[in-house]
């Protein structure tokens, strides 16, 4: 990533690093995220996630290190940067005394955007965020929820090409959950916006996200999907095929020749049988085992490690390994390339 420009349009950082006097913020991050990808940036309050958007988002300057972001070095080109994307940081703030559609108009002059264009992009925007209705009362009356409505439409008002958003489900019942989720996977399917996702919510996450990285202490601890990160804890990923019991179903499950756990209910009347991840047959293919030794199906799910599971895991494990370094005394410094590249 030499240079000032780089090949991959979605946002790329290498040995990317904040200092404040004695304190490390973000410790030489390497990350990539691929032009069109849902992204998701996660750890614990902390962990330096809101300082490295800010990095990435030309608002803050690196102390090492270097990034891109839409294919622009992210401190040469910073004023480029913030023409292209849209931000909703955690603490965002309001111009109380504005409606909702002044505002919006407002941040689109800031952008040059034609006028006609501003006023049709800020009525849709307020109706595709729920607050068409209330476009003209103050943003004083506007509780904490609608004020991330807002602040979600006003991200998107230049139509960028790439989304930091932190934490954009702050505040917002599930139905106001739901309104988010689903313009963002409309953007991303429709307009091919890459969106980059932090957040404390993990169901959000793991339901919009096809890749995420997870940070602590400032350092990288693991990134990819949902999938690798689940490998890296020894994660269980697989089936559970429930059959109905019978006197001679656990005779014939032991002879189909595959590894598995059974868990039969308290009536007796079905067994749980728990086929684990290493299996090199497809589901189908193991379906049809089970029908012709006789065994009769009654259920198929799949059995996976969630990402609640993964995430405390893997922060767990990265603040045990950096217990162990303070206690010897070692200090992070802007010169360490430590990473935790997999956690067992």
């Amino acid at each position: 990533m030499n240079g000032t420009r780089s090949s991959n349009q979605g946002i790329q950082c290498k040995g990317l690093s904040k200092k404040y006097k004695n304190f490390l913020a973000v410790a030489s991050l390497t990350m990539e995220v691929n032009q069109g990808d849902i992204f998701g940036f996660l750890g614990p309050n902390g962990a330096g996630k809101t300082t490295t958007i800010r990095m990435l988002c030309g608002l803050l300057s690196p102390s090492l290190g270097e990034g891109t972001v839409a294919g622009l070095d992210i401190v040469k080109y910073s004023p480029r940067i913030r023409s292209l994307i849209g931000l909703l940081p955690e603490s965002n703030g309001y111009y109380n005394w504005m409606n909702a559609e002044e505002y919006l108009l407002h941040f689109a002059g800031l952008y040059k955007i034609d006028t006609y264009l501003s006023k049709k992009r800020a009525r849709d925007l307020l109706d595709a965020v729920g607050l068409a209705d209330k476009s003209f009362a103050p943003i004083s009356y506007y509780s904490r929820g609608m004020k991330q409505r807002l602040g979600l439409a006003r991200a998107l008002i230049n139509e960028p090409k790439i989304v930091f958003l932190d934490e954009p489900t702050l505040g917002l019942d599930p139905k106001g959950q739901q309104d988010i989720q689903k313009i963002l996977l409309d953007l991303n399917r429709d307009k091919g916006v890459t969106i980059f996702l932090s957040s404390h919510d993990l169901s959000d996450v793991s339901y919009m996200c096809n890749r995420m990285a997870i940070i602590n202490h400032g350092m990288l601890i693991a990134q990819g999907s949902v999938q690798e990160l689940s490998k890296l804890v020894g994660g269980s990923m697989g089936i559970v095929i429930t059959v109905l019991n019978s006197m001679d179903a656990e005779t014939k499950l032991s002879k189909m020749g595959y590894k598995f756990e059974i868990n039969a209910d308290e009536g007796g009347k079905l067994i749980d049988v728990f086929i684990f991840e290493g299996v090199q047959d497809s589901v189908n293919k193991i379906l049809d085992t089970f029908n012709k030794v006789g065994l009769q199906l009654y259920e198929v799910r799949r059995l996976d490690t969630s990402l609640e599971e993964i995430f405390f895991k893997l922060t767990q494990s990265s603040e045990s390994l950096n217990l162990r370094g303070s206690t010897a005394g070692s200090k992070h410094n802007l010169e360490s390339k430590t990473h935790v590249e997999s956690i067992k």
